[in-house]
């Protein structure tokens, strides 16, 4: 399970952003890439992104892969 959260402080925050600054980031369209095996659309990457700040927001922990995983379902249903 890959997952993600809200950093818990700032502490926390600053490593995050020292970490990307470093270029240990990656960015959400080469991951999501990655997990479907094809360059996600825009559309996929903007209801990832929605569902990323909602659960921050909400300050709970997201199984990133479960998410893209349920995403491209829903997606699949309405096609």
């Amino acid at each position: 399970m890959t997952s993600i959260r809200a950093p818990k402080d700032e502490d926390e925050r600053r490593k995050a952003h020292l970490a990307v600054a470093l270029g240990m980031g990656r960015c959400l369209e080469d991951v999501v890439g990655e997990i479907i095996g094809e360059i996600p659309d825009e559309a996929l990457l903007m209801a990832i992104r929605n569902r990323i700040q909602f659960a921050q927001e909400a300050e709970e922990t997201l199984d990133f892969t479960a998410l893209v995983k349920g995403i491209i379902e829903l997606q699949n249903e309405h096609v």
